[in-house]
């Protein structure tokens, strides 16, 4: 018997309701998405989970998408309590909670698995799975690369995230950690999943298996251009970007394969599937309300007092640091910061230290915030300077102009790390070896005085 539909006024009232409360999020969706500091990549997922949405809308009776107001009124509440309440819940994590509430809210026999992987990334991302997944990654990649060339014949060991074979090292650097090859996988499976209209076993399963496959593809593309990076031979400049497309087309075809495989499987009985959505729809929510608690819990309690002057170094490299005033960005970013910022002249170069005591999100990376502040960044290999310490480099570009960004990060016991990722782990994992201070330097490029040099 087909479910009953519910009243116009009710599901519209639902409707309604969850606009009102996730107002304030869709306006931190606009925001983030225009203002450069995450891919844009996310606009993309939502529009093609809309039309996800409007063919399976337009099948026939029996496939009709209907609106649940009932847990649509309830997760209207929830959102409005985790974004208005005093909790401090991040808004990615609203995020995957009005994802959860379209899924439970929403009635599709068939199909749904896939639309509901699509809405998970129209959220934007791609910037927070660089800082938190970055690091595991690359030493993920540089486990497989360095197992394949230990079966090529070569006698290679993983040192963290280098390869080392004899005295040459080669580095898995924050670029080559995949990221959004994994995006763009995971973008095609649920494509797949909602055009194929698989449930949630062989969604998650297709989901799992992309990521698999993004792992294995990056271990090859790491090991074979180990090669020209450890100077055993030699290739040309376009080689290097060449490989990536190769191996970004082989994992996208993988894909398809898999997905095609996936949806030859006999399909579980139809009159199973209402009940096992609706309780793996609660399992979603509750696992996300815990999460937001978890990461509430983490970053409540008081910031660490603002560092006295005394405590920053007087020197960088033998040049004075002269203090400068926070800018305005800088000063509103330092009163939600758990720790203390503070700003340098150095020559005609500046210099920004961050210091905290616990790992933080708000420790990014310098190229999140130029990117938002409408510069155009470039990722380049990590910089040893003249006295032996290794940076990790980019570039930044804006009006004709370009500035060489470098970012070191410290802890109290001498142990330095050179990007953000790297760090965070290192911080949750050793949250004694605290504090830990940023140092990111901004010079202009090719024309800078500073003694920053390798």
């Amino acid at each position: 018997m087909p479910p009953r539909r519910p009243l116009p006024w009710f599901a519209a009232s639902a409707l309604i309701a969850f606009f009102i409360a996730a107002l304030p999020l869709l306006t931190w969706y606009v925001r983030r998405v225009g203002d450069g500091s995450d891919e844009p990549l996310g606009v993309i997922a939502l529009v093609a989970a809309l039309v996800a949405l409007g063919t399976a809308a337009g099948l026939g009776q029996r496939d009709r998408v209907q609106l649940r107001p009932v847990p649509m009124l309830a997760g209207s509440c929830l959102l409005a309590l985790a974004q208005f309440g005093p909790w401090g819940v991040p808004p990615l994590v609203v995020g995957l909670l009005a994802v959860a509430v379209v899924a439970a809210s929403l009635r599709m026999p068939r199909g749904k698995a896939g639309v509901v992987a699509l809405l998970v990334l129209s959220l934007p991302l791609v910037a927070s799975l660089d800082f938190f997944a970055g690091y595991p990654l690359r030493l993920a990649i540089a486990e497989i690369a360095g197992g394949l060339l230990g079966l090529g014949g070569l006698a290679v060991e993983r040192a963290g995230v280098m390869l080392v074979d004899g005295d040459r090292i080669v580095g898995i650097d924050p670029p080559c950690a995949g990221i959004r090859m994994l995006w763009s996988a995971c973008f095609v499976a649920a494509v797949l999943a909602a055009r194929l209209r698989l449930g949630w076993t062989r969604t998650l399963a297709l989901t799992g298996l992309a990521a698999g496959v993004v792992m294995l593809g990056n271990g090859l593309r790491a090991a074979i251009v180990f090669f020209p990076e450890s100077g055993r031979v030699e290739w040309p400049e376009w080689a290097h970007p060449a490989i990536g497309l190769v191996i970004h087309a082989g994992v996208l075809l993988a894909v398809f394969g898999l997905a095609e495989r996936l949806g030859r499987l006999k399909r579980p009985p139809e009159n199973s599937r209402p009940w096992v959505l609706g309780r793996r729809a609660a399992v979603v929510t509750l696992a996300l309300l815990a999460t937001a608690g978890g990461v509430t819990i983490v970053s409540r309690g008081a910031p660490a007092p603002p560092a006295d002057p005394g405590d920053w170094p007087a020197t960088l490299h033998g040049v004075a640091l002269t203090s400068l005033p926070l800018s305005p960005v800088e000063t509103r970013f330092a009163a939600a910061f758990p720790g203390s910022i503070a700003r340098f002249a150095w020559g005609d170069a500046e210099v920004i230290l961050r210091r905290t005591d616990r790992p933080t999100r708000r420790m990014h990376p310098a190229a999140h915030c130029l990117r938002a502040a409408g510069f155009e960044t470039h990722a380049e290999p990590a910089f040893r300077d003249a006295d032996g310490l290794l940076w990790g480099a980019s570039i930044a570009r804006r009006d004709g102009r370009r500035w060489q960004i470098y970012e070191r990060y410290t802890s109290a016991n001498g142990d330095a790390f050179t990007d953000a990722s790297t760090w965070y782990w290192q911080a949750l994992l050793h949250p004694r070896r605290g504090p830990w201070t940023a140092i990111t330097v901004i010079r202009p490029a090719a024309t800078s005085t500073v003694p920053l040099r390798g």
